[in-house]
């Protein structure tokens, strides 16, 4: 997937599979008591992808409806 906002810098973003895997990680993280983003953030983070509050926004819309989990998760 290419994104406007990281097209060039080498910035690599989740893949489609990855994203949903991430999500369903952050609804058991919310079966087992936790919260929907430690499970969301710790599966990205275990795949080798940070989170950049540095760089612009990753979401396909800019943000413009609101920002998804993975906004600003890079690899």
């Amino acid at each position: 997937m290419t994104n406007v906002n990281t097209a060039g810098t080498g910035l690599d973003l989740p893949d489609a599979d990855e994203i949903l895997a991430a999500l369903r990680a952050g609804y058991r993280s919310i079966d087992e008591g936790y919260g929907f983003y430690p499970g969301f953030d710790g599966w990205l983070t275990s795949l080798g992808y940070q989170r950049r509050d540095d760089i612009p926004c990753t979401c396909p819309d800019r943000g413009y409806r609101g920002h998804l989990p993975e906004c600003r998760f890079v690899r």
